[in-house]
């Protein structure tokens, strides 16, 4: 007997799957009720945007959701031959990556994948959501946990390609936009701030700023920082075996980085688990109108108790939202789907028709039509909202 794809784990509409990375095509949701959106695959794969004119990532659609340049990677380097990818993406080290183990845990709106690996003697736990609070910025917890007999020492280093730029750019000058690339090296990670928006329709300063910070639970941050993809990959290799992480190398010094395509390749210390020790780093990935907004959500969310209550404050606000009209039936999968259902106009709101890997149509724009449907279909669920809308 087959597993089924996915089961109901709770009363609150939460689920798990251990097939669900067999599917290419499967991603989630991350949103709250203020502009910033993104999607994920059970092996993180997908994108984060604000609108059609900020993406942090590559855009994807549901055909190219497996686009290397969209990956949230975290690499595990053990030894020359033996690294690990903790998200499952990783092209020359198939021999240790077939001993994954998977798991997926989401809820309304959280996800958490993971990965066991006896080789490695690790587990990997990566939680990931958008805060309630409003800031722009998905939160990655990454947790790692010997699961060995004996102590594991190792080098972590996330890796996020940055993309940085209007959607259309992806085919649109794209090389001409990645000259107007400015990019920062922050003691956390990397910031990159374009110097104009530019398309055929003309050329604007641009303001906006596009972050990715990473800091471990004791509070520092990487050791080693590439800011660019030249440097992290190298020129012989790619995004799923790069060289920072297969030869285990250093940053370039004083090489040039402006006007490239950025990268945020974070390398933390070294670190020795004890059997059943754990270790946690947190990845911060956003878009700020205004660099300024940056520090103050870095702090915000810069250690794992600050991670865990914003958490707990995502669940209880989307469950408000998924139970606002409740349905009890006696048949649980039903009532807990019905949550589900709940929040799909909100969902419709937030996404349109432009911003999901399905709906992969359209430049974020909502006429008449639109905003009618969703006025419609949120008079139940948000009557307040609505009345100011209409």
């Amino acid at each position: 007997m087959t597993k089924p794809l996915w089961r109901f784990t709770d009363d609150l509409g939460s689920f798990s799957s251990e097939t669900a990375d067999r599917i290419n095509t499967l991603y989630f949701p991350l949103c709250n009720n203020h502009p910033i959106m993104s999607s994920l695959s059970p092996d993180l794969h997908g994108d984060i945007k604000t609108d059609f004119n900020s993406f942090l990532m590559e855009p994807v659609s549901r055909s190219s959701l497996q686009n290397l340049r969209s990956s949230r990677n975290f690499w595990i380097y053990l030894s020359p031959d033996k690294i690990w990818s903790a998200t499952g993406v990783a092209k020359n080290n198939k021999d240790i990556q077939k001993y994954d183990t998977f798991a997926l845990e989401a809820g309304l709106l959280w996800h958490k994948v993971t990965r066991r690996n006896k080789k490695a003697g690790l587990k990997s736990e990566i939680c990931s959501f958008i805060p309630v609070s409003g800031e722009p910025v998905e939160l990655m917890l990454v947790t790692l946990t010997n699961i060995s007999s004996k102590p594991v020492r190792f080098f972590p280093t996330a890796a996020m390609p940055i993309f940085a730029r209007p959607g259309h750019n992806l085919h649109d000058h794209r090389q001409v936009t990645s000259l107007l690339q400015r990019i920062k090296k922050d003691k956390y990670g990397v910031i990159v701030k374009p110097t104009l928006s530019f398309d055929e329709s003309g050329h604007k300063k641009n303001s906006t700023s596009y972050f990715v910070l990473g800091i471990d639970q004791r509070g520092s941050g990487p050791q080693y920082i590439w800011p660019t993809q030249e440097e992290f990959i190298g020129e012989d290799s790619d995004l799923e075996s790069p060289n920072a992480v297969f030869k285990n190398s250093l940053p370039p010094k004083n090489h040039s980085i402006q006007g490239k395509e950025a990268m945020a390749g974070l390398k933390f210390k070294s670190i020795l688990l004890k059997p059943e020790g754990s270790a946690s780093y947190i990845l911060l990935s956003g878009i700020a109108k205004d660099e300024r907004a940056i520090n103050p959500i870095f702090r915000k969310f810069n250690a794992p108790y600050k991670i865990n209550r914003a958490l707990d404050e995502n669940k209880s606000w989307w469950h408000k939202k998924g139970t606002q009209i409740k349905i009890r039936t006696g048949e649980r999968n039903f009532d807990n789907w019905v949550q589900w259902v709940n929040i799909q106009p909100v969902l419709r709101r937030i996404f349109g028709c432009s911003f999901l890997p399905d709906f992969d149509y359209g430049k974020g724009g909502r006429g008449w039509r639109d905003l009618w449907q969703d006025c419609l279909s949120l008079t139940l669920n948000n009557p307040e909202e609505v009345r100011k809308l209409l």
